[in-house]
């Protein structure tokens, strides 16, 4: 479906102005698995896999230029990543958050670990 259309901007509030999120490989080892563990430790930091099960790793920090009405501050000038957001259907958050699931902290991921009975623990002797 990459028919081009307008988002509805004027209707959402502004959600994907409120994070960014940056793709990461699918964790396969005990070594990912920590460093996972490890952004998930960080205040307003998530990792998710999307609908189409690629990894992220989610910064929640909303972009200096939204303005206190969720309207873009640069709307005129912003940047092309933005201009291209939402042109096809699926990757416009008013119509479906980008997660198929999200961790947004070590136990929620740590939890799903062990329901998947994937051995993450290092083991350590101190």
């Amino acid at each position: 479906m990459n028919k081009k259309y307008k988002a509805p901007c004027n209707l959402c509030g502004g959600k994907c102005c409120e994070y960014i999120a940056i793709e990461i490989d699918k964790p396969k080892n005990k070594k990912d698995y920590d460093v996972i563990r490890w952004y998930l430790s960080h205040k307003n930091v998530n990792v998710f896999i999307d609908h189409d099960n690629k990894w992220y790793v989610e910064f929640r920090t909303p972009c200096e230029f939204q303005k206190p009405n969720k309207k873009c501050g640069i709307y005129a000038n912003r940047p092309d990543i933005c201009r291209r957001h939402g042109v096809s259907h699926g990757d416009c958050e008013y119509y479906d958050l980008p997660y198929r699931m999200i961790f947004r902290n070590t136990k929620e991921f740590e939890d799903h670990l062990d329901q998947k009975t994937i051995d993450w623990r290092f083991k350590y002797n101190d």
